[in-house]
């Protein structure tokens, strides 16, 4: 493990005050405590899903690389995060659509952080957020990559991502144009959604085995525009999380997907309850969620 790395797993566990206990969840009094099948490795990885209220922004840690996932409103938290893990570049950077709930924050990153690739699906959009994002990639001349499925990024030695959409997006719906990533941690595996909504899922659909991932970042925020049955019958996370602000106009997560979650028997945290959620994961086999407000 790198020692910034370890730095910051020791942080974490510090101060949300859980055990290091790494049991099988099926046997398991500790609820946010994991493992899958496979063979310990010498890598160690962490997963922080910031809490930027309505809007979505997940940080992934591995020994070599470091990844952005959107980066919510333009309000610091994001910068504010990242600069109290002692992050000075970020190696992959992935703006999943045009949404502000989504980019705004970027903007911040960018002007903050030497950065060393954009993804985009490279849909426009005709907001003001949108021509001040793509404004200071081209400011700052960051390499720029238009995310399609099939695309493939090595992260360590035994970590990866893989983009599973879109495949032909456009700007109609913006939504349904979302990268969605599946990135492999070892042998944690985790999907990424962004804000795809029923018609990307379908697509997605076509090849099910793309999807199966041990955590989920449920699509949309929870809105019930996304996170149908088949597909999340199809990704079968044992943990769910879903990044929604604390009484938000939306009704976001909504009812119906709730209780689909619970119908397939999947742990659900949330960032309007929950704050900042971190996986972090040990030896490629063993995980476990934190939560900290």
């Amino acid at each position: 493990m790198s020692t910034k790395l370890y730095r910051r797993m020791i942080y974490f566990l510090a101060a949300m005050v859980l055990p290091a206990i790494f049991l099988l969840h099926s046997c398991s009094e500790d609820d946010n405590v994991f493992v899958v099948p496979g063979d310990p490795i010498e890598e160690d990885y962490a997963i922080h899903f910031i809490d930027v209220g309505q809007g979505d922004a997940i940080f992934v840690e591995t020994p070599e690389k470091v990844m952005l996932v959107d980066g919510g409103w333009s309000d610091g938290s994001v910068v504010s995060y990242l600069e109290g893990l002692d992050i000075e570049y970020i190696d992959i950077v992935i703006g999943t659509h045009p949404h502000a709930d989504h980019i705004q924050g970027l903007i911040d990153v960018f002007y903050e952080f030497e950065v060393g690739e954009v993804i985009d699906p490279g849909v426009t959009h005709t907001s003001q957020t949108y021509y001040n994002y793509m404004s200071v990639i081209d400011t700052y001349d960051i390499p720029f990559t238009v995310g399609r499925k099939g695309m493939e990024w090595e992260l360590s030695e035994h970590a990866h991502m893989k983009l599973v959409h879109p495949v032909n997006p456009t700007e109609h719906h913006l939504n349904n144009a979302s990268i969605v990533a599946h990135v492999t941690l070892g042998e944690v595996t985790l999907l990424l959604t962004g804000d795809a909504e029923e018609n990307a899922e379908n697509q997605m659909l076509s090849e099910p085995e793309l999807l199966a991932s041990d955590i989920l970042k449920v699509g949309h925020h929870g809105s019930n525009t996304s996170s149908q049955m088949a597909f999340l019958e199809a990704v079968n996370p044992a943990i769910s999380v879903i990044q929604c602000g604390a009484d938000n106009p939306y009704g976001h997560p909504h009812g119906p997907v709730l209780e689909r979650l619970d119908a397939i028997d999947t742990d659900v945290y949330r960032t309007d309850l929950h704050g900042n959620i971190v996986v972090i994961i040990e030896d490629g086999v063993h995980y476990e969620v934190h939560t900290h407000q």
